[in-house]
C-alpha cells in the first residue's frame, strides 16, 4: 500500500509541475517551439498515467494524514518566473525518477516508459537554461570604453546604470593589461549577477569565460562569429559589428544573437568608424530575424530616428560618460 501512495504523491507533483511549465513558457516566455515539447511530453506523460491502475492508486491516498503535508521546507520565494520553472523542471525530474524506480518493483515495464519521459524532461530543461540565459533586451546597450575607467567609481558607475533602465553593460578595453581588465570585467559581473542587465565583453573570449560575462561581441576584424559559438556554447550571446546588408546577414547567418550596425552618426570614440548611416540601418532591420543596435554617435537628440528606423535599442558610449550619467541615462528612456 505505501508504495501506491508514494507513486501517488508523485504522479500529483509530476502533473503540477509540468502543467505550471506549460504556463509559464507559453506566458512568460512566448516560445511556440519549446510549448509544443512541453505539450508533447505532458500528452506522453497523460498517456503513461492512462497505463497505471488509477483507481487503486487513488484509493491509497491518506492525505489527511499525511506526514509531509504542513512541511515547509520547498516553500522558498523564488526570484522571478525563471527561478520558478526551474524549480518545477527540478521538481518534475525527481518525480518522475521517483516513480520509474517504484514501478520496478511490479511493473517494469511501465518503469521503462518513465524512464523515456524523464529524459524528454531533462532535454527541455537544457533548452529552457539555454533561452534563459540567453534572454536579453536591447534597449539600452551602455557601452564602458577604457577612456572612461576609473577603478575607484566603477562599483558606482555599474550601479547608476543598472537602477537607470540601462538593459545591457559592455566593457570595451583596448589600453589596460589583462589582470586590470579582468579586475575591472569582475567588478561589473558582480554587480550584474542578480540583476536583468545582461554583461558584455567586447572582443576578448578569454576575459569573457573568466568573469563569467553573459557574452560578447565582435568585430569584423575580431574572431568570426561561427568560432566565437564553438567556443563559448550555446549559452552565451554573442554581438556582432556590421557595417552593411552582407555583413549582418554573414553574422546572423554564423549564430549571432544581436547585430550592432554603425557608425549611424560620427563618434568620439572610434574616430575611424565608417559611418553607414540610417538608410543601411533600415535595410539590415528589414532583413533582420534578430535584434538590431544602432551604434555610433547616439545621444538624446538623435535616438528616437535610430528606434523609429526600426532598431531593438541603441548603443552609447561617449554621450553617457561625458556628461551627468543619470540624467544622459533617463534623457534616452523618455524620462
Amino acid at each position: 500500500m505505501h508504495f501506491l501512495r508514494i507513486i501517488d504523491v508523485n504522479l500529483n507533483r509530476l502533473d503540477e509541475s509540468l502543467k505550471l511549465i506549460e504556463d509559464l513558457t507559453r506566458f512568460h516566455f512566448e516560445n511556440r517551439a519549446l510549448l509544443l515539447r512541453i505539450r508533447e511530453i505532458r500528452k506522453n506523460f497523460l498517456q503513461f498515467k492512462q497505463s497505471l491502475p488509477l483507481e487503486h492508486i487513488i484509493g491509497a491516498r491518506k492525505s489527511h494524514r499525511d506526514l509531509g503535508r504542513k512541511a515547509r521546507f520547498d516553500s522558498g520565494k523564488k526570484k522571478n518566473a525563471g527561478g520558478l520553472i526551474l524549480s518545477n523542471l527540478s521538481r518534475a525530474k525527481e518525480s518522475s525518477r521517483i516513480i520509474e524506480e517504484t514501478l520496478k518493483i511490479t511493473k517494469i515495464r511501465l518503469s521503462r516508459a518513465m524512464k523515456e519521459i524523464r529524459f524528454q524532461i531533462y532535454d527541455f530543461e537544457k533548452e529552457i537554461v539555454v533561452i534563459q540565459k540567453k534572454k536579453f533586451n536591447p534597449r539600452l546597450h551602455a557601452i564602458i570604453d577604457d577612456q572612461y575607467l576609473r577603478l575607484s567609481d566603477i562599483d558606482k558607475v555599474t550601479n547608476v546604470l543598472i537602477n537607470n533602465r540601462a538593459t545591457m553593460i559592455q566593457l570595451r578595453v583596448n589600453t589596460l593589461s589583462d589582470r586590470n581588465f579582468l579586475r575591472y570585467a569582475n567588478k561589473i559581473r558582480k554587480a550584474t549577477m542578480n540583476t536583468d542587465v545582461k554583461f558584455i565583453i567586447n572582443n576578448r573570449l578569454d576575459i569573457a569565460l573568466a568573469c563569467n560575462a553573459d557574452g560578447v561581441h565582435v568585430g569584423q576584424k575580431d574572431m568570426p562569429v561561427a568560432k566565437a559559438r564553438e567556443i563559448l556554447g550555446d549559452t552565451h550571446i554573442i554581438g556582432a559589428s556590421t557595417h552593411n546588408l552582407e555583413e549582418a546577414r554573414k553574422a546572423e547567418a554564423q549564430g549571432a544573437d544581436y547585430l550592432g550596425v554603425g557608425a549611424i552618426y560620427r563618434t568620439k570614440t572610434k574616430h575611424d568608424a565608417r559611418v553607414c548611416g540610417l538608410r543601411t540601418l533600415r535595410a539590415v532591420c528589414k532583413a533582420a530575424r534578430i535584434p538590431v543596435i544602432g551604434i555610433g554617435g547616439i545621444n538624446d537628440k538623435n535616438y528616437r530616428a535610430v528606434l523609429k528606423a526600426g532598431a531593438s535599442g541603441i548603443a552609447v558610449a561617449s554621450f553617457l560618460f561625458e556628461g551627468h550619467l543619470t540624467k544622459r541615462l533617463r534623457s534616452l528612456t523618455g524620462e
